[in-house]
């Protein structure tokens, strides 16, 4: 199956299925859904998402930008839209060297990540979470989600790092609006999200340690690889 989703005008709409994981099985596609922000949704594009029963919408952005720019998913019928904001990732940073740094800032606010795990874990069906790009919000959500199923990091890393290839016209724009920030505004490169997991693991001793310390139930923590995980 094609990880990479064409819904509506999405450009960075991706499964998080098909990754191996560490004790042989392999996480579930049509389950969860990463992405930047929908828009231009069609009857049809809705109904690819409602007949895969992906019914719940995480929208990761500030009230700002889901006020100004809504989510059109937001008052379909037939989705459940939560909108849980991971502060601190609307802006870039000042430095490269702060990259991951700021990715651990927006992680280590437990308020900022215990309704969005929690949203996902209890959800009904499938979830799509999103923010404006699909890159950094999203990235780190993503990056916990497939690390807390055994995901190696290596993988872990590819499906962060990929985004910029997706969104590249984005990021060009990124980089002319703001020219002493291009070697960085707008890339995934992949030492980003490595970093800010070796600040998580320092911190925390790893991914689990961290969603146990924001407040995840264990019964959450299972249902959370429940959603991504193959039993087959």
């Amino acid at each position: 199956m094609l990880r990479h989703i064409l819904l509506g005008t999405m450009r960075n709409l991706r499964d998080l299925g098909g990754y191996p994981t560490a004790d042989g099985r392999c996480t579930r596609y049509e389950r969860l859904l990463r992405g930047d922000l929908p828009q231009g949704f069609t009857g049809r594009d809705a109904d690819w998402l409602l007949r895969r029963n992906i019914t719940t919408v995480v929208d990761l952005r500030s009230r700002w930008e889901a006020e100004n720019r809504p989510c059109a998913l937001r008052d379909l019928p037939g989705f459940t839209y939560r909108h849980h904001v991971l502060a601190g990732g609307e802006t870039p940073p000042n430095a490269e060297d702060d990259v991951a740094g700021g990715y651990f800032r927006m992680l280590d606010r437990p308020e900022n990540v215990l309704p969005i795990m929690s949203a996902i874990a209890d959800a009904g069906g499938g979830v799509l979470f999103h923010c404006t790009a699909g890159k950094d919000r999203t990235g780190c959500v993503a990056a916990l989600l497939l690390a807390c199923a055994g995901v190696g990091l290596d993988d872990i890393l590819a499906d962060y790092q990929i985004s910029e290839t997706y969104m590249l016209d984005w990021v060009r724009q990124a980089a002319a609006q703001m020219p002493d920030k291009a070697a960085f505004v707008g890339r995934s490169k992949s030492e980003y999200m490595e970093g800010c997991l070796d600040l998580v693991n320092a911190k925390y001793g790893g991914v689990e340690g961290y969603l146990r310390a924001v407040g995840l139930t264990d019964g959450q923590l299972g249902r959370l690889r429940g959603k991504l995980l193959d039993t087959d």
